[in-house]
Order: structure tokens, then C-alpha cells, then sequence
């Protein structure tokens, strides 16, 4: 039966091949040869026909102009049929690319408006819920895309000040539940309620969730706008300005965002950065200057800028060493910022109130508290 198959598709394989190579000599010749041919013929009949003396200069000049006119016509002319026998492969390019444009507007007016990408693909119509101060996961399952089951009925509440962390060998599904939370899987059944993520720029106060991967991305700009990505050198300043309630001068503004900036860096210890990379205009391709720990520690400053409500920090400091990694979370703590972290490191547990890890192969989790 496979082989019959794999015949099967040989043959068609084999004629589609045929067709192209058919259509590409017919192509080649109607837009390459063929004006050759007929400019040849047309001009010969034009030559035999002219009446003029060809003895005298001026009768060969025009003829000459005549037949170099002749066949820039002619050429023209293949050249545009040529053209039109293309315009199938413009036309699905060009169709394709609408086609991701309009995707991509989608999404984004979905992420501008706060609508989670679970509201549309969720086959429960309130499956997702708001919540200010909590994260909620109420008999949730959590299913990969190739339907294998690695959470079943997953429920716990976070409120402010009560971390939580999520332990398990690798495969486990501890990614999982953060692309849940974060909106890139559905939820299959169950129901979640989280802050909004938007920014609330009315208090400057940052916004409700704020997600630091294992590898940051690293934005195209300055090393200014790696700290305050996503927000604009505008909004950052506006954010800045609100939390310290300072002047009003456009200068002044700069030299307070800089100054909040440059604060940040000492406490994740990125300070030299400044010095080593030309100042905060610098301009490099930051994911090839950047180790790997100094990307992880520029992750953990954004989120020391945008001092979210809940972060959620998926293994974000494991490239660092351990002193580092306790002076982040002792320094997220301080903030008020209750995280939600994936990791293996023993020495994270004093830093978070709950633990939720694997006890089975069936998507069985235990939540317990942590003694501090």
C-alpha cells in the first residue's frame, strides 16, 4: 500500500514537473525567442518592399531608424504578452501577503482592545474572565495542540503577595500553563480569570501581567529602548514623569526617565553596560552582544520598569548565578511584584508562598504551601 502510494505521488510528481518544463519553454520562446523570429521576418518584407534608391545614405538612414522602430515594437509587445503570462504568480503572492497583513491587523486589534485570543478559540464562551488583584485557574485542562492531556482539572488561586512556583522534570507541562495563562493556547475546558495586560496610562502604575521569557527579545534600537520595550521613548517618558511628579521640561523628562533607567541597571547589575556600549543611544545588534545572563538580567529589567501587578518568569534567570538570581527576586519582592516562576533551582523556594508541581503522568497536579 505504501508503495502504491508513494507511485501514486511519483506520477503526479512527475507530470507536474513535465508541465513546468513545458510551460517554461513556451514562456522562454514566446518572450525571448519569438520576437527575434518576427522582428527578422517583419523587417526582411519591410526591406523588400521599400521603393526608395538604396544606393543614396539617406534612404538607408530611414530605413535603418524604420526597422530599429520595427522591432523595438515588436519586442514590446512579446514583452508585455511575456507579462501577462506571469501575472498568475503576482497575483498569488500578492494575495498571500493580503492575506497575513490581514491576519496580523487582527491580532493586533484584538491585543489593543484586551480581547483574548481564548475568547475566540475556546469552545466555552466563558472560559476567560477579568480579575484586578488575583489569578484564577478553576478545573481548567490544559491540551497541547496535538491533543495530549497535561494538566486535568487545574485549580488554584494566586492573590497579591502569595508567589507561586511551578516545579516538574522538563516535558512536564510547566511551559504549558504559562502559554495559557498567556493566551497562546485555548483553553479546552474550565474557566480563567486574570488582569488585564494593557498599560494603564492614566496612573502610570504599569500593567496587570508582564511576561519575561528564558530568552528575552532583543528589539531593533537603542540600549534605551531594550529596557522600556514595548512602550515608546514617548510613553516611557510620560510613565516616568508620572511616578516621580517632577517637572514638566522636555529635558528634564529625559534626564528622569535616564535616571530611572540607569537605577535599574545597578540593581540588576547592568550598569557597566553604559560604559562598554557608548551610553543610552548606543545602537547595536543586542542579541549578539549580549550573553546570554546579561539578556536575562535586561528581561528582569523591564519588568523592574513596568512593575507589573503578577510577572510571570518562565526559567528567565537560570543563565545567571545564584547570588544574582536571589538579588532579582528579593528585589521583585520589595516591589510588590508577585511572580509566577518556572524553575528547578532550589534556592527560589524562600522567595514564594505556593508550589505547584506534577505528581503523575495523567496531568494530576498537587498545590502546597510553602513555609517560609
Amino acid at each position: 500500500m505504501i508503495e502504491s502510494r508513494f507511485r501514486e505521488l511519483l506520477d503526479h510528481s512527475m507530470l507536474l514537473l513535465k508541465k513546468k518544463w513545458s510551460y517554461g519553454i513556451l514562456d522562454d520562446f514566446v518572450t525571448k525567442q519569438l520576437p527575434n523570429n518576427v522582428t527578422w521576418g517583419l523587417s526582411l518584407l519591410y526591406a523588400v518592399e521599400n521603393n526608395g534608391d538604396r544606393a543614396m545614405s539617406s534612404t538607408q538612414g530611414e530605413l535603418a531608424h524604420a526597422l530599429r522602430y520595427l522591432a523595438s515594437v515588436v519586442s514590446q509587445s512579446f514583452f508585455a504578452f511575456g507579462d501577462i503570462l506571469e501575472l498568475h504568480k503576482k497575483f498569488a503572492e500578492l494575495s498571500g501577503s493580503i492575506n497575513r497583513i490581514f491576519e496580523l491587523e487582527e491580532l493586533l486589534d484584538s491585543a489593543q482592545s484586551g480581547d483574548s485570543l481564548n475568547g475566540k478559540l475556546s469552545p466555552s464562551k466563558n472560559s476567560e474572565l477579568y480579575s484586578e488583584d488575583s489569578i484564577s485557574f478553576v478545573e481548567v485542562d490544559i491540551i497541547t495542540p496535538a491533543q495530549k492531556l497535561l494538566a486535568r482539572q487545574l485549580t488554584f488561586d494566586i492573590g497579591q503577595g502569595k508567589s507561586l512556583l511551578l516545579t516538574g522534570p522538563n516535558g512536564s507541562g510547566k511551559s504549558s500553563v504559562f502559554r495559557v495563562l498567556r493566551g497562546l493556547w485555548p483553553i479546552a475546558s474550565g474557566r480563567l480569570a486574570k488582569p488585564l495586560q494593557h498599560i494603564n496610562k492614566e496612573t502610570g502604575s504599569g500593567c496587570g501581567i508582564f511576561y519575561v521569557p528564558q530568552r528575552p527579545y532583543t528589539c531593533l534600537g537603542t540600549l534605551r529602548d531594550q529596557i522600556i520595550y514595548p512602550l515608546s521613548h514617548d510613553e516611557a517618558e510620560v510613565m516616568a514623569l508620572k511616578l516621580s511628579e517632577k517637572g514638566t521640561q522636555s529635558t528634564e523628562i529625559t534626564n528622569i526617565l535616564d535616571t530611572c533607567l540607569k537605577n535599574i541597571l545597578e540593581n540588576v547589575r547592568l550598569n557597566y553596560l553604559l560604559e562598554r556600549e557608548g551610553g543610552w543611544d548606543a545602537n547595536s545588534n543586542w542579541e549578539d552582544t549580549l550573553s546570554l545572563g546579561e539578556q536575562q538580567r535586561l528581561g528582569m529589567a523591564r519588568l523592574f520598569f513596568h512593575k507589573p501587578k503578577f510577572a510571570i518568569l518562565d526559567e528567565c534567570t537560570n543563565a545567571t548565578s545564584v547570588d544574582v538570581e536571589e538579588q532579582l527576586y528579593r528585589l521583585a519582592n520589595d516591589m510588590g511584584i508577585t511572580f509566577v516562576t518556572s524553575s528547578q533551582r532550589p534556592a527560589l523556594i524562600p522567595f514564594h508562598s505556593l508550589e505547584l508541581r506534577l505528581i503523575d503522568g495523567e496531568g494530576q497536579w498537587e498545590l502546597r504551601s510553602i513555609k517560609r
